[in-house]
């Protein structure tokens, strides 16, 4: 292992726990095996955040074990990419996301993201960033359908399209899942940046059609819904 460090404002500074690379996938292999390590200067806040951290990111699998050990046991041998990006270090919150690809039979990639308060060390939920009730929740849902909408026009040109090689049955079971992906659509996921605020909804196909995978991103510049925010711009 090795620590890394990256200082932003605030006296938050991130240190990098560095994983031991998989030999069983090592053609696979990437170079970055990189896991935050928040630092706040408040060891309270720094083990309520860390903690939290380690445990959602890798479903609650060690919840008693350390960092250290959680982060190798759920590793082992099996993670080949880890890698993370601290989009959002003002007024006391901190917003970042955890990338990682995973292989077994299949290799699977994705995301997390995370936001915290670096004064209480609480993991916030959207509604505490910005009003997400009245005017700026129908406009979300409003381009949630809009967004959903053109996935499945795109995934319909693909059934007409010879050259996509997309049957019908297929493109049934594939619109099957867009469409529980669309109706379980809510605001949990969410990075917050300098300039705008990014919703993000992940939908999950199976393996065998998983290049369909639509990728759902609504950014809202934080100029345009100044009146639903509740943090400093």
């Amino acid at each position: 292992m090795f620590f890394g460090t990256i200082t932003f404002g605030q006296n938050v500074r991130i240190d990098t726990l560095d994983l031991k690379k998989s030999e069983q996938f090592n053609e696979l292999q990437s170079d970055k095996m990189n896991f935050p390590i928040i630092r706040t200067g408040n060891k309270k806040i720094d083990s309520l955040i860390n903690s939290d951290l380690k445990n959602k990111f890798t479903s609650n699998e060690y919840p008693i074990e350390s960092i250290e050990t959680t982060l190798i046991k759920w590793a082992d041998d099996r993670i080949i990419y880890l890698d993370f990006e601290v989009t959002y270090n003002q007024n006391g919150i901190l917003s970042l996301n955890i990338s990682a690809e995973g292989c077994g039979a299949y290799c699977t990639y994705w995301t997390d993201y995370y936001n915290y308060s670096v004064i209480s060390g609480k993991l916030l939920n959207i509604s505490e960033i910005v009003d997400t009730t009245g005017e700026f929740n129908t406009r979300i849902y409003k381009d949630k359908e809009a967004q959903f909408q053109q996935q499945k026009k795109e995934l319909k040109e693909m059934l007409n399209d010879p050259d996509a090689e997309l049957d019908q049955s297929t493109y049934e079971w594939a619109l099957e899942y867009y469409e529980n992906c669309e109706n379980s659509f809510d605001l949990k996921s969410f990075a917050i940046y300098p300039d705008y605020i990014e919703i993000i909804k992940r939908c999950y196909l199976p393996n065998a059609i998983k290049n369909l995978t639509p990728f759902l991103s609504f950014k809202y510049k934080k100029s345009e819904i100044k009146k639903y925010l509740k943090i400093k711009n």
